[in-house]
């Protein structure tokens, strides 16, 4: 996969976990829009794959979500591993293993979105993430889970 292809990859794995990502970072819509300039309409053609997302809105999504996780440690630990796995190494996931990680993820968000955050919302992940099919489609794109020694969630490893 050639640069452009991994880019417009990327663009497309974006659109199909914005809702999710949205829901983590615990933006409404409408937040999100004003975010980058768009209505809230436009975030919910966005979600729900009326409107194919461009480059420009993927560079302002991009950049709003870094400022996020700079930002806001209660969020942005869980919001940069969700990134990682799900658009910046999705591509490199076989479907099945693709699907089953977006499900686990849009599990957390689900979470998320009923005011779950911080150590809780990380500690939720991991261990959502700790199934053994799981922890085999995450070793594929060289991600493993990790904890603290006192057992507390730490997050997501690159083993590459």
């Amino acid at each position: 996969m050639n640069d452009k292809e991994k880019k417009q990859k990327q663009i497309q794995l974006l659109q199909q976990n914005l809702r999710s990502i949205r829901q983590i970072v615990g933006w409404t819509a409408e937040q999100l829009g004003e975010k980058i300039g768009v209505t809230k309409q436009t975030i919910g053609d966005l979600e729900n794959i009326k409107r194919p997302m461009n480059l420009t809105q993927y560079l302002a999504f991009r950049s709003i979500l870094n400022d996020e996780i700079t930002n806001n440690p209660e969020r942005g630990n869980v919001l940069k591993q969700v990134i990682e796995i799900l658009v910046d190494k999705g591509a490199e996931l076989e479907e099945e293993n693709y699907i089953e990680i977006k499900d686990t993820i849009d599990t957390v968000a689900a979470s998320a979105s009923k005011g779950k955050e911080g150590i809780q919302l990380t500690k939720l992940l991991v261990t959502l993430l700790s199934s053994p099919n799981t922890i085999r489609a995450l070793s594929t794109i060289g991600i493993i889970i990790s904890q603290s020694s006192t057992g507390i969630a730490k997050g997501l490893k690159n083993i590459k």
